[in-house]
């Protein structure tokens, strides 16, 4: 299991999430810190959106800690890596993270068509009309029917 903390130091096999590049919104581990701005990372293809980044210098403007660690050595080769990645279900943890699922549900939303959008929206006001009409019933029930007609107006 990958460790975690609230501390998000950029350390070797810290997992970062990579923005602004090509690779944005994708994974990678630390293999190495280079100097104060750059370090070097790697996430070889687990057969997952989150991975294939190639191994390659980043600057730390280009990505964000996550508190996410694999286990592993410094300067570790491809092999080496995708079996620490998997034994220790560093893409399941991070897939399992709101940080994770946040960044999904914006993607889905941006890809969207507006057929979808439109019936995305039909739906939540359909909902929302289906609970101001049950919360109307539990408060004429209650004796408050003043309020219930403040609520629902059909």
């Amino acid at each position: 299991m990958p460790s975690c903390n609230n501390w998000r130091f950029i350390e070797v096999g810290r997992v970062v999430l990579l923005k602004d590049s090509k690779y944005e919104n994708k994974i990678a581990v630390v293999l190495d810190v280079l100097d104060m701005n750059r370090v070097l990372v790697d996430s070889p293809a687990c057969g997952s959106k989150w991975t294939g980044v190639p191994r390659h210098v980043v600057t730390m403007k280009n990505l964000e800690a996550t508190p996410v660690k694999v286990d592993t050595t410094r300067g570790a080769k491809v092999t080496t890596l995708t079996k620490a990645i998997k034994e220790q279900g560093i893409v399941a943890a991070w897939d399992s993270s709101m940080w994770a699922k946040k960044i999904s549900i914006r993607d889905a939303r941006t890809n969207i068509t507006d057929f979808d959008r439109v019936r995305l929206d039909r739906a939540r006001r359909t909902r929302a009309y289906t609970l101001r009409k049950s919360l109307a019933e539990k408060l004429t029930k209650a004796g408050k029917v003043n309020k219930a007609k403040k609520v629902f107006t059909a």
